[in-house]
């Protein structure tokens, strides 16, 4: 039986909990599993499916919906298939064609599902599907800054519209991209930490472009964008070095991204730049209706 999680009983939900939590070291609370699956991006418990027998949870899926109605693009993660099953390849496939089925009314016309787990892996190879691009973590270790830093102003109340704009423009077009909300963008601001940090970057006085840093153990991660109308001049090298002389006035030990090997453009650039592959995030597959 498939079952959308805003439909599981009592029962289903403790069963499901004790699913999420049966491998893993730093344990889920039902409040917090609840907060994560009635988030914005999967629909406030929309995107959520499980497949489930009277005894136990068979697997699980999250489908990011946000980007559907925007992009036309629906995003799945979390596939989980229970070990102790038999027939792992059925049970994953009935959750994939639900997975279609939800992803198609809310208008996606394009799904990709991301994978980490070997396991998995094995399960949707055997289904003939292929990985088509990956998320992996770089790293850099020459930090002689080779460019000029472009000037930065720090997301607040007054600009976030623009951010708002900027963000979006920057990734419309980017593999894995996601649209930024404006309960977000709040977000970023009501609770930034000091580990935290938002701006807006200035190209000749006007607004083109963002940078977002992330500082935790002494590890620095960034992510960053140009509008549309500032690529192909030069300007994200420019950005990439402010983001590592950013990172690098803080006296982190370590400078980090993630990036999508589908978007070849910055993959590329980062690699030039002596960004090393360090770690894979995830695997990406596409989805077929047909």
């Amino acid at each position: 039986m498939i079952k959308n999680y805003l439909e599981l009983s009592k029962i289903e939900a403790e069963k499901l909990i004790e699913f999420i939590n049966r491998n893993v070291e730093n344990k889920l609370s039902f409040e917090e599993m609840d907060n994560l699956f009635k988030s914005e991006e999967y629909d406030f418990g929309g995107g959520v499916i499980l497949k489930i027998n009277e005894e136990y949870i068979v697997g699980k899926a999250l489908i990011i919906l946000k980007e559907c109605s925007k992009k036309g693009i629906a995003y799945v993660v979390n596939l989980d298939i229970n070990e102790e099953i038999e027939n792992k390849k059925i049970a994953a496939g009935e959750i994939i064609e639900e997975v279609k089925n939800i992803a198609k009314e809310y208008g996606a016309r394009e799904i990709f599902l991301g994978a980490r787990d070997n396991r998995i892996i094995r399960i949707l190879n055997s289904l003939n599907l292929n990985k088509q691009y990956s998320a992996i973590k770089m790293t850099l270790e020459d930090r002689k800054i080779k460019y000029s830093s472009l000037k930065l102003v720090t997301l607040s109340d007054n600009n976030k519209k623009e951010y708002l704009a900027i963000y979006n423009d920057s990734f419309k077009e980017v593999p894995n991209g996601t649209t930024l909300t404006e309960r977000e963008i709040d977000d970023y601001i009501n609770k930034a930490y000091e580990n935290k940090y938002y701006f807006i970057v200035l190209i000749n006085n006007a607004m083109a472009g963002f940078l977002q840093f992330n500082i935790k153990d002494g590890v620095g991660e960034f992510d960053l964008g140009l509008i549309k109308a500032a690529r192909g001049k030069g300007y994200g090298k420019q950005l990439l070095e402010t983001a590592i002389n950013f990172l690098d006035s803080k006296g982190i030990t370590e400078i980090s991204l993630t990036v999508i090997t589908k978007n070849t453009l910055a993959y590329n650039m980062y690699k030039k730049r002596g960004f090393k592959e360090n770690k894979l995030i995830s695997h990406w597959f596409v989805l077929d209706y047909e």
